[in-house]
């Protein structure tokens, strides 16, 4: 037995001096790029889980990275170092795409990994990427948005540009225009007075305008809303309807943190393969509504959609 544990030692030390890193099975990293409010809230809700599912697990955290090239150095170092890595946020998930892990990776804070490129089949995902997506059927937010506002006719969708969450929220909210017979108009902002500018040419003009989740316009909603007047401001995130936008149909970014670290366990500690562990969503989102601009706009929100939804007043 003495042999045997001196033979153990002596090739865990030639694997340390050949420059392997010997990984602990219940190792891993979190990581992202930018300042991100959402990426905080899904790291919040996966630390719960964590903390709940899996507290052995040891976790090693690196928040708002400078840019996608730290970030990449930094998942570089973790696939010779740790068994799994979480990635969070839309341009990390971008840039998998682009450069598969040799590790399982989880992905969350993200918009549609399948626009995004990353993953082809989310049920199924086929390499060795899984994760969660805050990404809900622009349809079903449709059907809510013409419940509230019936004659809805014409939307400008605000699109920061150089996020790459904004194609998928515009092939999305075109698709579904089309569809539904609503004219489509869009402006992608590189600044926020690129914001302001496109309210300024098309309130009155338009029935709705619709705030992209981008941080460059949802950050700067409170501004929208008070340019916009008297035309109904919509959103595909929450943050915006508690400053003054009509509503937002949104998922919960900490129930998906808590979704994530579910994923996490299960191939991790589980055995489970990534095949096995499809991409999840949130299956109860909610919708948010401002109470105080629904009564400035005169409009009456119907009770199916206030007994359900998450009243701001």
């Amino acid at each position: 037995m003495k042999k045997r544990g001196l033979l153990v030692s002596f090739c865990i030390s030639i694997l340390m001096l050949s420059g392997v890193t010997v990984a602990n099975a219940t190792d891993i990293g979190v990581a992202w790029a930018g300042k991100s409010g959402m990426a905080k809230r899904v790291s919040a809700g996966f630390e719960q889980g964590m903390k709940e599912l899996a507290p052995d697990v040891k976790i090693a955290y690196q928040k708002e990275l400078g840019s996608i090239d730290d970030l990449a150095v930094v998942a570089g170092k973790w696939e010779k170092e740790k068994n799994g890595m979480v990635l969070l946020r839309s341009n990390a998930a971008k840039w998998l795409g682009q450069n598969p892990p040799a590790i399982p990776t989880f992905i969350g804070s993200c918009n549609n990994p399948k626009q995004l490129g990353v993953i082809k089949d989310l049920q199924a995902p086929e390499g060795n990427i899984t994760g969660v997506t805050y990404y809900l059927p622009v349809d079903t937010q449709f059907e809510i948005f013409q419940a509230i506002i019936p004659d809805l006719k014409s939307v400008l969708l605000l699109l920061g540009a150089a996020n790459p969450s904004a194609p998928v929220d515009q092939a999305a909210t075109k698709a579904v225009c089309e569809k539904r017979g609503i004219e489509y108009h869009e402006k992608l902002c590189i600044t926020t007075d690129d914001a302001i500018k496109a309210v300024d040419q098309y309130k009155g003009k338009v029935s709705v305008l619709i705030i992209g989740n981008q941080s460059l316009i949802f950050d700067n909603a409170e501004n929208i809303v008070k340019a916009a007047g008297s035309t109904p401001v919509l959103s595909y995130s929450s943050k915006p309807v508690k400053v003054g936008a009509l509503g937002g149909f949104v998922a919960d970014d900490k129930k998906l943190g808590y979704m994530l670290a579910e994923s996490v366990v299960a191939v991790l500690k589980n055995g489970k393969t990534i095949k096995e562990v499809s991409v999840k969503v949130d299956p109860d989102p909610k919708f948010y509504i401002n109470a105080k601009t629904a009564e400035a706009l005169k409009l009456e929100i119907p009770f199916t959609i206030l007994e359900t939804a998450t009243v701001i007043q």
